[in-house]
């Protein structure tokens, strides 16, 4: 619990901070991408929560804080570090496997504030199709070139990445049959 108050309060005073030092403007982006599955939204949706993202996103390893053994649930809180180094707070705002739903907030102190919404619907085919939204927002000049990034580019090249991904995932565990 100290560990992340103190994690909490030290990224608080850090944006407060650089929003306060700086007279560039801040940018927040939003962008979405769908994705076509071969599983039940029940089968699907798990794969997105923090524990079983490891299946499908190589590299993926949090730390989790609370609860400290993990969980796939609303409320977790966790950290990861970027290939560069940078330290990334996530929290778990919701959970929802029978909705097909999974957010979180996650942020890079002094850098952004991030949230990203994932929504899976059965489709016609009794399989199901997730959405995914990605809102970045600046909080120093800074992070106002990995707002940038959020672009049509972007959202083609990571459907492409979730969706292979995602479906050698379901095929190793069978989901789609």
């Amino acid at each position: 619990m100290k560990h992340t108050l103190a994690l909490s309060t030290c990224a608080v005073i850090m944006i407060l901070t650089s929003a306060a030092e700086s007279d560039i403007a801040l940018e927040q982006k939003t962008q979405s991408f769908t994705i076509a599955l071969k599983g039940s939204v029940a089968a699907v949706t798990p794969l997105f929560g923090p524990v079983r993202e490891a299946e499908w996103a190589p590299g993926w390893a949090p730390r989790f804080i609370h609860p400290a053994e993990g969980g796939q649930r609303e409320g977790v809180m966790f950290t990861t570090t970027t290939s560069d180094g940078k330290e990334r707070l996530w929290l778990l705002t919701a959970y929802d496997v029978k909705e097909g739903r999974v957010e979180y907030v996650w942020i890079a102190p002094g850098f952004t504030a991030n949230e990203i919404k994932i929504r899976v619907l059965p489709d016609d085919g009794g399989h199901c199709q997730a959405t995914i939204t990605y809102r970045h927002s600046a909080l120093a000049p800074e992070g106002n070139a990995e707002v940038a990034k959020l672009d049509a580019n972007w959202a083609a090249q990571q459907r492409v990445h979730w969706e292979t991904a995602i479906s050698e995932a379901l095929s190793k565990e069978g989901a789609h049959d």
